[in-house]
C-alpha cells in the first residue's frame, strides 16, 4: 500500500483512539446529575470547584455521580480548603464514595479560605494524609497563566509531578502551540502523561448562562481573557472541536509527547459534546 494510503487508514484510528475514553468536565450546578445521565455508567466525569458554591458542592456532586456508576474526578481547589482537618474529612468522604481519583488545582478563591495558597501546598498535605486516591492530576498552561509567570509555572509543575500521575492542560485552540509546550516541558524534566483540554460542542447562549450561574468559573474566565480565542468561538453558534481533535490525533503516537487522551470542557452541555464524541469516533 502506498504511504499516503496507509496514512489515510491509520489517521482515523488515531482519532478514534484519542476519543476512546474522554473525560467530561462539568460544573456542579443543581440538576447536573440529570445532564450527565446521557453518559453511560463508567464514563469519566470531572467536577469543577467554584468559589461561588464552595468545595462542599463539588464533593456532594461527586458523591452523587459516583453513586450512579460514573468514574468521578473531583477538582480539589487548594484555596477553597480551610486546613488539614477539612482536607482529611474530604478525603474520607471520597473514599467512602468509592472515588479513587482527584484533580488538584490552585483555585480562584481570593483570599484563600485557609492555609493552602496553591496546588503544590495542597498536594504536600494530601501526601501527609491517609487516603485511597489512586490517580491524581494537576493542571498545565500551554499559553501561560494571566497572573503567574512562566518560570514559576514550570517550577510548580516540576514540584507537583512528584505527587501526580498526569497533567491536564487548560484550553488551547492551537495544536502546534500545545505540542510545542509539551516538548518544552519534556526538555525541562516534566515526564507526566498529558491529557489535552479541549472545549466540547459549546453553545454561545448556554455558555453565557452557565457563566452567570456559577459566578464565572476558571474555564470561562480563561476564555474571556483570551480575546482572539473568544472571537473564533463567537463566529459560529457552536464551537466545533473536530478540526483541533484531528490535528492532535496526528501527534498521538509521537513518543516525545505522551498524549494520553482528552479532557472535554462541556460547560454542562454534556449531551451535545457526547453526541459529537460518539459520531466522530465512529466516522
Amino acid at each position: 500500500m502506498a504511504g499516503s494510503d496507509a496514512a489515510r487508514v491509520e489517521w482515523p484510528s488515531r482519532l478514534a483512539r484519542l476519543l476512546e475514553r474522554p473525560r467530561y468536565e462539568v460544573i456542579p450546578v443543581r440538576g447536573i446529575e440529570d445532564k450527565v445521565a446521557v453518559l453511560v455508567p463508567g464514563s469519566t466525569v470531572t467536577v469543577t470547584a467554584s468559589p461561588s458554591h464552595g468545595i462542599e458542592r463539588t464533593v456532594e456532586t461527586s458523591e452523587a455521580l459516583a453513586a450512579r456508576g460514573y468514574d468521578v474526578v473531583p477538582h480539589l481547589a487548594a484555596r477553597m480548603v480551610r486546613d488539614e482537618a477539612e482536607l482529611a474529612g474530604i478525603l474520607q468522604r471520597l473514599s467512602a464514595a468509592g472515588i479513587r481519583q482527584a484533580f488538584v488545582v490552585g483555585g480562584d478563591a481570593s483570599p484563600p479560605a485557609g492555609e493552602f495558597a496553591d496546588a503544590a501546598a495542597l498536594l504536600d498535605a494530601i501526601g501527609r494524609q491517609p487516603h485511597d486516591l489512586e490517580r491524581i492530576g494537576v493542571g498545565g498552561y500551554p499559553e501561560g497563566h494571566p497572573s503567574i509567570a512562566d518560570d514559576r509555572l514550570l517550577e510548580a509543575l516540576l514540584h507537583k509531578q512528584a505527587y501526580a500521575d498526569y497533567v491536564a492542560t487548560q484550553i488551547c485552540f492551537d495544536a502546534d502551540v500545545l505540542t510545542g509546550w509539551i516538548r518544552r516541558m519534556r526538555a525541562a524534566g516534566v515526564a507526566l502523561p498529558v491529557v489535552v483540554g479541549l472545549p466540547g460542542v459549546v453553545d454561545r447562549r448556554k455558555l453565557a448562562e452557565i457563566s452567570l450561574q456559577t459566578g464565572v468559573g476558571a474555564s470561562v474566565r480563561y476564555l474571556v481573557k483570551h480575546g482572539r480565542q473568544v472571537a473564533a468561538l463567537m463566529r459560529t453558534r457552536r464551537f466545533d472541536p473536530g478540526p483541533l481533535a484531528r490535528a492532535l490525533a496526528g501527534s498521538l503516537d509521537a513518543p516525545d509527547l505522551g498524549i494520553e487522551g482528552l479532557h472535554l470542557f462541556t460547560f454542562n452541555q454534556v449531551d451535545s459534546t457526547q453526541a459529537w464524541v460518539r459520531h466522530t469516533a465512529s466516522s
